[in-house]
């Protein structure tokens, strides 16, 4: 194996790592499930890069790299079972942004994958076809998932949730392009390109079990993670956050508001109308300035807080900020 790659694979790892800590520690600070996903997504990706490092390292020291191992799934069972723990996790994440909440949305894919890849590894003869195969159900999944997620966006008539989906365009944009990267690297690699020989830089390395577009999609994953964590731990939980006149801070306040306010309204059923109110509200404006800001009477407005406090249970508007942001 070669300096690179050696260099190259312990980076990704660290990267997983990191991230894994970080949402870790973010779900501590706020008790928020939707850390959790993130967190396990990131080690589940870890322990099987890891495994793949150390199969090539094994394979260095004890033999070489042909046809009868370059093309094997190793330790199938564990295979199926640790990439349908990182898409599950893949969805989750996608979910929670596009406020899904049905159980069978995760379920059925993740059956789908892991039979379609069990069936895969014992219809198919052992080859580099099996072998592309069996890889390629996981960008099949998502891409699904990608689908499913537009679908939704499209057919969604809250305008809301359309404004948080098209400030995520480019993000989705990106995830589309590396997808088709991995599926167009693993047709190269897989089905095309040679096995490495003994005198090649690439000896000693199972390419055909890695996939450095999907090492790239998981580290641009990890830094959107880790931004968005960030700026949510900069908000305290504890306590809402000062509205203050700087208009970075206030940029972020506006977006940490979207992002909540679906899924809290949606636990407290919320009005159309009351959403609309309460994210005024949550941004520090009077009554006065909501009614200005949405051309409704002052009276109006204040009985809509009234109806939007008694729903959430906080007796008065202070609690109520209390309460969404510790949400």
């Amino acid at each position: 194996m070669s300096m690179f790659f050696f260099i190259y694979t312990i980076a990704i790892l660290c990267v997983c790592l990191s991230t894994a800590s970080i949402s870790l520690s973010a779900f501590v600070v706020s008790h928020r499930i939707k850390y959790l996903p993130q967190t396990t997504f990131f080690i589940a990706y870890f322990i099987e890069l890891a495994s793949i490092f150390a199969g090539e390292w094994a394979v260095q020291n004890i033999g070489k790299i042909n046809y009868d191992n370059y093309y094997a799934i190793d330790n199938p069972a564990f295979r199926i079972i640790i990439g349908a723990i990182v898409l599950v996790c893949f969805w989750l994440i996608v979910f929670d942004i596009i406020d899904e909440k049905s159980p069978w949305a995760v379920a059925v894919p993740a059956t789908v994958l892991v039979i379609s890849q069990a069936l895969i590894l014992i219809l198919m003869p052992y080859g580099p076809l099996r072998q592309w195969l069996f890889y390629g159900m996981r960008q099949v999944s998502l891409i699904g998932c990608l689908v499913y997620g537009l679908v939704k966006c499209k057919c969604s008539e809250d305008d809301v949730f359309h404004k948080r989906m098209l400030k995520r365009k480019r993000q989705i944009l990106l995830l589309i392009v590396l997808i088709v990267l991995i599926v167009v690297e693993d047709t190269v690699v897989i089905l095309v390109a040679p096995i490495p020989s003994g005198d090649n830089d690439f000896a000693g390395v199972f390419l055909s079990s890695r996939s450095v577009s999907e090492n790239l999609m998981m580290c641009c994953i990890a830094a959107t993670v880790i931004h968005q964590t960030v700026k949510d731990l900069a908000l305290r939980f504890n306590e809402p956050p000062e509205i203050v006149n700087d208009a970075e801070r206030d940029s972020n306040l506006l977006n940490h508001i979207e992002n909540r306010l679906p899924r809290y309204a949606a636990e407290h059923s919320l009005s159309k109308r009351e959403r609309e109110i309460l994210a005024f509200a949550m941004e520090g404006k009077t009554n006065r300035e909501i009614a200005t800001e949405l051309f409704l009477a002052e009276g109006t407005v204040k009985t809509h807080l009234h109806n939007i406090m008694k729903k959430c249970e906080t007796p008065n508007r202070e609690e109520l900020r209390k309460d969404f942001w510790a949400s």
